[in-house]
């Protein structure tokens, strides 16, 4: 085995080991769009209540993780929970396209959040908020996707 050889495996390995989660959550979020189709159908109630259990899920996992001492760090916690929660419950509310752009906007918007998160590295693990972070923008593209075919 050459030396090249060596090192592109190494790399690799050291890839996987460092990027395993946004590869799981790649995977996952493929499978959903092939396994759900994108058939345009309308909005539901339960993708909003995930997004509203998505976003409050950080507050506990913060307080677990004492991350949340820095009145700074909870306040902005609580407006991101308020923000994306005002975005499930419009979709909840709103018809059609409407509620999917809207719903899109909290998915894409939460992929955002997560980003943050890894990059700070605080409140949630940088595992969970790399996953998520990507699963967030695959559901998101699903959902608008879907959107022109109502």
């Amino acid at each position: 085995m050459s030396e090249h050889s060596y090192s592109n495996r190494r790399g690799w390995i050291a890839f996987l080991k460092h990027r395993w989660p946004a590869l799981i959550a790649l995977a996952v979020g493929t499978l959903g769009l092939i396994d759900d189709g994108i058939d345009g159908s309308e909005v539901t109630t339960q993708l909003a209540v995930v997004t509203l259990v998505m976003a409050a899920a950080y507050l506990p996992i913060g307080a677990f993780r004492r991350q949340l001492g820095d009145p700074k760090v909870l306040l902005v916690e609580t407006v991101g929970v308020l923000a994306f929660g005002a975005l499930a419950l419009g979709a909840l509310l709103a018809d059609g396209r409407l509620a999917q752009y809207l719903l899109a906007a909290a998915w894409l918007g939460h992929g955002g959040w997560d980003f943050a998160h890894h990059r700070a590295n605080k409140v949630v693990p940088r595992w969970y908020a790399e996953l998520c972070a990507v699963l967030d923008v695959m559901v998101a593209i699903g959902i608008l996707l879907a959107v022109p075919y109502l």
